[in-house]
């Protein structure tokens, strides 16, 4: 049986669960804006379903590209760059991963999505993809938060994170 690194486990209004694998928090955590004139940086999150019970897994993230617009307050993704991360990990996955979501940082201990996230996010939930969740992380100064985007019912709720002896 393979081991998988993971710290950080959200459970979904549906009872299934996402997990966040080690490598991919530490490669979001590298550009908190703990430093006053850091900028915001983000990406897209890939991973997996899993067959025997629908679970979520964040494998990989893709890093800030040259390309993106960055800002003390702002962070706008351009598509190059992170397609050719994602099709990169798909041809080394043979095809099993999956677009999962975005992720981006706020320079605020704590953080909470601004009116562009919210609208951002909503957007994205009404586009078709391959699966009926999508996520969104928000790396703060201090804290890591997680939204859950139902691709079906069209709502985006925050996520609680349980700790690693599985209490709430």
């Amino acid at each position: 049986m393979i081991r998988i690194n993971i710290k950080y486990v959200y459970i979904l209004p549906n009872d299934k669960t996402l997990f966040i694998r080690s490598e991919a928090i530490e490669k979001m955590l590298k550009y908190r804006q703990n430093v006053s004139r850091s900028p915001e940086a983000g990406g897209i999150l890939i991973g997996r379903i899993l067959i025997e019970n629908g679970h979520y897994i964040i494998d990989d993230v893709s890093e800030p590209m040259p390309t993106d617009k960055r800002s003390r307050y702002r962070f706008s993704r351009k598509p190059e760059g992170h397609q050719e991360y994602f099709n990169n990990v798909w041809e080394r996955e043979n095809g099993c991963c999956f677009y999962l979501g975005e992720w981006h940082t706020h320079p605020e201990y704590v953080p909470n999505p601004s009116t562009t996230d919210k609208k951002d996010w909503n957007r994205l939930i009404r586009i078709d993809f391959e699966n009926d969740a999508l996520f969104f992380i928000i790396v703060g100064i201090k804290e890591v938060k997680v939204w859950y985007g139902n691709l079906v019912t069209k709502e985006v709720a925050e996520l609680r994170r349980r700790d690693s002896n599985g209490e709430k």
